[in-house]
């Protein structure tokens, strides 16, 4: 599997993830739910696939920004 793969499958997961946590986290504040564990976790998946996509983009976001300073 190329890294190119990996970014496009990790992008898919992190699309996902972010979407089931918005949704839980409204079910949770519609139900007044306090503990509500599944948005937590969510939460967490969401954070760490992030992090995972930001490490796999880190050269692409560190050219934009130098490209977008040096103007």
């Amino acid at each position: 599997m190329k890294r190119e793969d990996i970014n496009y499958f990790v992008s898919i997961l992190l699309l996902f993830s972010i979407s089931i946590t918005a949704f839980l986290g409204y079910l949770q504040s519609q139900l007044d739910l306090r503990k509500f564990v599944p948005h937590r976790y969510f939460a967490y998946a969401t954070l760490i696939l992030a992090a995972v996509h930001v490490y796999l983009n880190g050269k692409k976001i560190w050219r934009f920004i130098s490209r977008k300073i040096k103007r």
